[in-house]
């Protein structure tokens, strides 16, 4: 595993103050790096991992991000269990000497601060592994690799700069993720036709770099259609919080209901009309700045539409009418 011992786990959760062995925490290091971090780095990347023994700088700086999301994963997983002791007698709340049983707003409170730590601190080890692609070949050549880098949307943040409400939460990345691929396919990809193939082939190769201006503006207004239309798939079957509920708070109380269908429909529509909005616009910016010399492969296909305005012929004024054309 990444985490072995309680010290490394501490170095990262500066709350654990007490004396607890080790034995304890491993089920939860152990489940938290099959939930959340061989899903989003690979195994051939984890597994490179575990087995270094001089890491160079990027690993070495990789290594301590990635153990900073593990950590606090950990946290939020074994939270619920460590309140309670369990034995042949059953399942009880631990009230040691000198001690009481948390309160319910502190609990929320706490779960709620550790699970948004843990996401921040994972979406911080994917951007650097991003940054740094070429310094770990083992990620780069991995399918959980080409399965973000193969879309427009690849994650939490570029999904946040497209929708603000993702909050560059990892979680809520995934749980939509599917939806925004069904999205490209099926709104953005007919749109850009021979052109999304191109776009794709420079993010894997590039992220991005190697974009045109006119290039990285469809590619923003492309992720701004995807991200609507998908949220407008998905928002019926998920709520409103991280997990899409509605919530409340009360003295620090945390009430989750169900989302309404009036406020369902409400959202779902919204979100589908600026879909279509930005759909129209991206199409409109493909027909008005494709040349060839510029997204020359759109230009090139039967998608392309010259704007009207470009080709109107204005009939001469005849100076025997009483009236003249404008």
């Amino acid at each position: 595993m990444l985490i072995n011992d309680q010290d490394t786990l501490k170095e990262y959760l500066g709350g654990i103050q007490k004396v607890m062995d080790f034995a304890t925490w491993k089920p939860f290091v152990r489940s938290s790096e099959q939930k959340y971090i061989i899903p989003a780095i690979g195994w051939d990347q984890y597994r490179q991992l575990v087995a270094l023994d001089n890491p160079n700088q990027y690993q070495t700086e990789f290594l301590d991000l990635i153990k900073a999301a593990l950590a606090w994963f950990t946290y939020v997983e074994a939270f619920p269990h460590l309140t309670v002791g369990v034995g042949d007698a059953g399942i009880s709340v631990q009230t040691p000497t000198n001690s009481q049983a948390m309160a319910k707003w502190q609990y929320v409170a706490l779960t709620k601060e550790s699970a948004s730590k843990a996401d921040e601190n994972l979406e911080g080890a994917i951007q650097y592994l991003e940054t740094f692609a070429n310094e770990f070949p083992a990620w780069k050549n991995s399918t959980a690799y080409s399965v973000n880098r193969g879309r427009l949307i690849s994650s939490a943040t570029e999904a946040t700069r497209a929708f603000p409400a993702i909050r560059y939460s990892r979680r809520l990345f995934l749980c939509l993720r599917d939806y925004f691929q069904i999205a490209e396919k099926e709104f953005v990809r007919p749109i850009l036709g021979p052109l999304y193939e191109e776009l794709i082939e420079k993010l894997k190769d590039g992220f991005g770099f190697s974009l045109t201006i006119h290039e990285a503006e469809v590619l923003d207004l492309s992720r701004k259609a995807i991200a609507q239309y998908g949220f407008a798939q998905a928002v019926p079957y998920l709520n409103m919080n991280v997990d899409f509920r509605l919530v409340s708070e009360t003295d620090g109380i945390l009430n989750e209901d169900a989302l309404g269908i009036t406020r369902l429909n409400a959202i779902s529509q919204k979100a589908m009309g600026e879909a279509q909005e930005k759909a129209a616009e991206l199409k409109r910016y493909l027909n008005e700045n494709a040349s060839a010399d510029q997204l020359a492969s759109y230009y090139s296909s039967s998608l392309y539409m010259p704007p009207a305005g470009r080709f109107i012929k204005r009939p001469k004024n005849d100076p025997k009418n009483p009236y003249f054309v404008l």
